[in-house]
């Protein structure tokens, strides 16, 4: 078939350039080449499409964004993008929801979705082999989703639990309140979750004739990533994409509400006004908002992000020197849309005394500030952008994640101009000079209290482990001759007993301050040329990084380009054995941890009663005490001595080169003292109560929490069986309870292992209703019945689907190295967890069903209940 007259291809800019006098540069010295990796294409139904092939993945995948999302809503429809979301996991005209999931299942396939304002955005990743089942799925829904009558109720029940997870979040009430505020009169003003009212009363037929208008080809941009070929790949996206028909996209009207790119009425009376709101916090909150330019690249955004990541510093101290009574902390945010742009300033406030002076010298300060960038900084931001488009492409899904506003709002080169580096030069000289004025709206939060080298880059993937000398850390070398990025995990070990005797958070006060030296001016003109990002905390709000959430280890993640990697490496040793903290550096630290939580005292009361009872009613008590003293510096010298020491540490490092030669390079990275003390490695142990626990408390709110199960001991060999259990029984269970009932948005129900014991259980929340509902059901689901029909099929598709996902989660260099050293730490085995999924793959269907009547026999459960 020839394509040449069907599929037309374009290519445009895309390279690192630096440009220091670029407004002077006339407009045909800004033309750069896309590399050969990457092309555009338009098919003849309007569908556009970005290729980024990466032979050195194994997997493959698909992101189509939608032009769809909450913006072109109004209060009658608000939430029906991200209702259609869901509604498109329920069956199509040729597949039944059960086969949807099943068929991405048997290929190890990852399928999911995400709605914001301005898009949906639709993420298919399989192995390469398999992706042209993935994208036959993946289109099926998007044009021949059937929106089932029988399925609607249920999952308007799923998306108003979702609500109600994100309402009992006080950070989500108030960004509520602020977009009411800002975006008055324009649809960004409404949730992307929808409203209750308009999900309640919402009717299937309204959301299919909004799905007809809005999912055509010519209202979608598709980017492939990974391994393929283009010209074979280009045949497929014809052959799957391209014989849907183009369609009218026709938006809403309604002069009362302004929606998509539409700009928002000048409401003159409303502007310096002050707007008075409540949430669930603990802290009163003054936002400032200032107006900032329309019709910029998003790299001056960035930029300004940037300059206010110290210059918020500066300010927050400038404020508490004036006002220590009333300053608890302070927040610089930019709010950045097709609409209108703003600078947020969040005060966070002890108390509202002097509050209309503390904020004109708020205002004071922001209009003194003279916004510039050094060379260096700029090489910088060029050289992060780089990396992060690099780290981008080793996990297909977050590359559309990260890039479907961008798509969606500004089409394919708005996503490649961002990684350029005459964006960032133009961005930096519009900044130059910059003036912040007057804040156009003042919004105070008032807290409602809730009681309750190049050589060596040949050959194959090879991993080495160098554990030989007492001094020194265990140097768990990856070779990948695929890679351009260097990825380098240090796992600091230890950190329960020592934080125990040293005070509470000394890890994370420590780990702060080893990031502020790594970014500090002088080190970052040392390492801006390597392209060096750290995270040295983890952040609990992110799902994906709840691999961290460990009490036994801290650790600091580097990942650069792997160019003059030798070299890096060096400045990383430098800068890293021996660290000490200095006095500044511990004070900006807790300045800059108490920043990074400024919604302190805005959980979820409920929810962490909840985590505290199942922990206490489960789990052994753990071997240290409590310290709950935040240590004083002298005491964090001391932490650092014993914690931050070579000997205390797994250090894993993926990169193109040979393991020997890497070993080479930390030769030199020794501790100079013997420990003084020696610990035990620390988890988590499950405990075997002799009656049964019943536990339930009054907590109040939106949710309510439910867990139920037993402990059981087990035998190593039954681990894989019993893992594969687990999966089977997660998926039958939460299928029945969320995908029938629709009485959950996200739960677990699953066989947890802990050394010789397991955990059998479910751990949920709910709307109050539903209590009583479910409270009954619980016991019946962890029996032998319960898997007396399972055949060999439905036990590889759960197989597979883990499979698949283990594999998705282990994409990334970084990552790579996290499990190394996971698995060496706590099995005293680096290729534990590669070894554990091997098993797993081999697992039989006679094998699950010895386990589930050897083990599903409930003795003395555990019932807790929060409400």
């Amino acid at each position: 078939m020839n394509l040449s007259g069907e599929i037309m291809s374009k290519k445009y800019g895309y390279a690192f350039m630096m440009i220091f006098l670029f407004m002077q540069i006339p407009f045909a010295q800004q033309i750069s080449v896309l590399k050969d990796n990457i092309s555009i294409h338009q098919l003849d139904n309007g569908l556009q499409v970005l290729l980024i092939e990466n032979q050195a993945l194994p997997m493959t995948g698909v992101n189509v964004v939608v032009k769809t999302g909450s913006a072109y809503e109004t209060f009658a429809n608000s939430g029906m993008s991200h209702m259609l979301e869901h509604l498109l996991f329920n069956g199509t005209v040729t597949r039944t929801q059960k086969e949807l999931y099943d068929q991405v299942d048997e290929i190890g396939g990852y399928n999911n979705a995400n709605t914001g304002e301005y898009f949906t955005n639709f993420m298919m990743v399989t192995p390469a082999e398999y992706i042209r089942q993935g994208m036959e799925i993946q289109a099926d829904m998007l044009f021949n989703s059937t929106l089932p009558e029988e399925n609607f109720k249920k999952e308007k029940g799923i998306v108003m639990e979702e609500i109600a997870a994100s309402l009992v979040k006080p950070e989500e009430q108030m960004e509520r309140n602020i977009q009411g505020v800002l975006y008055a009169g324009h649809a960004l003003s409404l949730p992307v979750l929808g409203t209750y009212s308009a999900i309640e009363h919402m009717n299937r037929d309204q959301v299919y004739r909004f799905y007809k208008n809005n999912y055509t080809p010519n209202n979608m941009i598709m980017s492939v990533i990974g391994c393929f070929n283009k010209d074979e790949m280009l045949r497929l996206i014809h052959d799957i994409y391209g014989k849907y028909a183009p369609g009218e996209v026709l938006r809403p009207e309604n002069p009362k509400m302004r929606i998509g790119f539409d700009k928002i009425p000048a409401v003159e009376n409303n502007k310096n006004q002050i707007f008075h709101r409540f949430y669930d916090g603990e802290n009163a909150h003054i936002q400032l908002f200032f107006k900032l330019p329309e019709d910029m690249l998003s790299s001056f955004f960035d930029l300004l992000n940037l300059y206010f990541e110290s210059a918020i510093i500066t300010l927050e101290n400038e404020l508490k020197n004036r006002f220590p009574e009333i300053v608890n902390s302070a927040r610089a945010n930019i709010r950045q849309n097709p609409v209108i742009n703003y600078l947020e300033l969040d005060l966070s406030l002890r108390n509202m005394n002097r509050i209309s002076d503390m904020s004109d010298y708020a205002v004071q300060l922001m209009r003194q500030l003279t916004i510039q960038f050094s060379a260096e900084t700029l090489n910088d931001e060029i050289s992060r952008r780089k990396t992060e488009f690099l780290k981008n492409l080793e996990k297909p899904h977050m590359f559309g994640i990260y890039n479907a506003q961008r798509m969606a709002e500004g089409g394919i080169e708005e996503v490649l101009n961002s990684y350029q580096a005459e964006s960032v030069m133009q961005s930096a000289a519009r900044l130059s000079g910059f003036q912040i004025t007057q804040p156009e709206y003042v919004v105070i939060h008032y807290p409602q209290a809730v009681d309750t080298a190049i050589a060596g880059k040949a050959g194959k993937v090879e991993t080495m482990l160098y554990n030989e000398s007492p001094d020194m850390p265990a140097l768990i070398v990856r070779k990948n001759p695929s890679g351009s990025l260097l990825a380098i995990h240090y796992m600091i070990t230890h950190k329960a007993p020592l934080e125990s005797k040293y005070g509470k958070d000394a890890a994370k006060i420590l780990h702060e301050c080893i990031g502020l030296r790594l970014n500090s001016a002088e080190n970052k003109k040392k390492s801006s040329r390597f392209g060096l990002t750290y995270v040295v905390n983890d952040n609990p709000a992110i799902p994906m990084d709840n691999i961290y959430l460990h009490a036994d280890f801290g650790y600091l993640r580097a990942e650069g380009l792997a160019e003059e990697t030798d070299q890096a490496v060096a400045f990383l040793n430098e800068t890293l054995l021996n660290f000490m903290p200095t006095r500044e550096e511990y004070e900006k630290a807790l300045s800059a941890i108490v920043r990074s939580s400024p919604m302190m005292g805005m959980g979820n009361k409920a929810k962490d009663l909840f985590d505290k009872l199942v922990e206490e009613n489960i789990y052994h008590a753990t071997p240290f005490s409590q310290n709950t003293e935040t240590p004083a510096f002298e005491k964090l010298v001391e932490f650092s001595r014993e914690y931050w020491r070579p000997d205390n540490m797994i250090i894993a490092v993926v990169s193109p080169f040979d393991p020997i030669i890497v070993k080479e390079w930390y030769s030199g990275f020794r501790s100079e003292k013997n420990r003084r003390e020696f610990y035990k490695r620390y988890d988590l142990h499950y405990k075997i109560n002799e009656q049964p626990v019943v536990v339930e408390k009054q907590a109040g709110g939106e949710q309510s929490y439910l867990y139920w199960g037993f402990i059981k001991p087990i035998k190593e060999e039954d681990k894989p069986a019993l893992h594969a259990l687990s999966l089977v029984l997660a998926d039958r269970i939460v299928f029945d309870i969320r995908e029938k009932q629709g009485m959950a948005y996200r739960m677990t129900a699953d066989i947890d292992i802990h050394g010789d014991y397991a955990a059998f259980a479910i751990d949920m929340g709910t709307r109050p209703a539903n209590v009583d509902i479910l409270l009954p059901q619980f016991p019946g689901l962890f029996t032998a019945k319960l898997i007396e029909d399972l055949t060999e099929d439905e036990l590889r598709k759960s197989i597979n689907m883990y499979l698949g996902r283990m594999m998705f989660r282990r994409l990334s260099s970084i990552n790579q190295g996290y499990y190394l050293s996971h698995s060496l730490y706590f099995y005293d085995d680096m290729k534990y967890d590669e070894d554990s999924l091997d098993k797993l793959k081999n697992i039989r269907l006679e094998q699950v069903k010895a386990a589930a009547v050897k083990y599903l026999q409930p003795e003395n459960p555990v019932k807790i209940v929060v409400r």
